[in-house]
């Protein structure tokens, strides 16, 4: 059985351009794969639409296993495709003020009630991604504007956190930023592991560390990280802050002996 569900008038607007059902947006031959592995694959294709040419990405999931299905229901009380649990975290952290993308469409197709495969299409975030940013402007960029920046993204990720939401891929290239009125704004994507009702404070700094690996020693020094840090937390001093930076470091460690090469950009 196949379904796809469409936002607002992009059923039109796709149909329009030749994708109608769960097989044309599925196989897709108009796509370009950029990023893939033998569970989940990323590919852009572009639309013209009113005589603009828009982007847009095609995630695609299958060989879901028992284990998806069990994390999708303890998130949400409920049995969705790994597509449709990726646009509901969508639309829980716009519900929260936080950025994400443009949920376009997505559609499944099950057999005796499991899912084989599905698919979400979202629009091309604007902005930039923030580790090519960083690349771009990094150098450059005044020591206050620098921590602008920082500023921002740790009261975002707290705002996250806040919200009993852990982001288990929360990497600077899975980050978007833009530029409003002299203010930085931050959106997030890549969201089919995001977790719901979060309790354990463990979860979050695990989500720290993670990012924290991410932050590259050619940008990043340490006295940079921990500033980031002790912006995150807020209120903390003294033994409590020392005890989060050792508990984030540790972490990142941990993800970097994992890595057969380092994060370069």
């Amino acid at each position: 059985m196949e379904k796809v569900v469409f936002a607002d008038s992009w059923k039109e607007i796709l149909a329009e351009n030749g994708l109608k059902t769960f097989g044309d947006l599925y196989y897709n031959n108009k796509k370009k794969r950029i990023n893939s592995n033998h569970r989940r694959n990323v590919s852009l294709f572009e639309l013209n639409i009113n005589g603009e040419t828009r982007k847009f990405y095609l995630k695609r999931f299958r060989h879901t296993y028992i284990k998806d299905i069990i994390f999708v229901f303890l998130n949400t009380g409920n049995f969705l495709s790994q597509a449709a649990f990726e646009w509901s975290n969508i639309k829980l952290l716009k519900k929260n003020g936080i950025g994400a993308p443009n949920f376009i469409c997505c559609g499944e197709e099950t057999r005796f009630g499991f899912e084989r495969r599905s698919f979400i299409v979202t629009e091309e975030l604007k902005g930039q991604c923030l580790a090519n940013f960083i690349a771009e402007n990094w150098g450059k960029m005044q020591s206050e504007e620098k921590k602008k920046i920082l500023v921002s993204l740790a009261r975002t990720i707290k705002k996250i956190h806040k919200a009993w939401i852990s982001m288990p891929d929360l990497y600077i290239w899975h980050i978007f930023v833009t530029k409003t009125n002299d203010e930085y704004d931050f959106s997030f994507i890549d969201l089919n592991r995001m977790k719901r009702h979060v309790t354990n404070p463990d979860e979050w700094v695990e989500n720290l560390g993670r990012l924290h690996y991410s932050m590259i020693d050619k940008y990043f020094d340490e006295p940079t990280r921990r500033f980031f840090i002790e912006t995150y937390a807020e209120k903390e001093k003294g033994d409590k802050i020392e005890k989060l930076i050792r508990k984030i470091r540790r972490y990142s460690r941990k993800f970097s002996g994992r890595r057969r090469s380092k994060p370069n950009y």
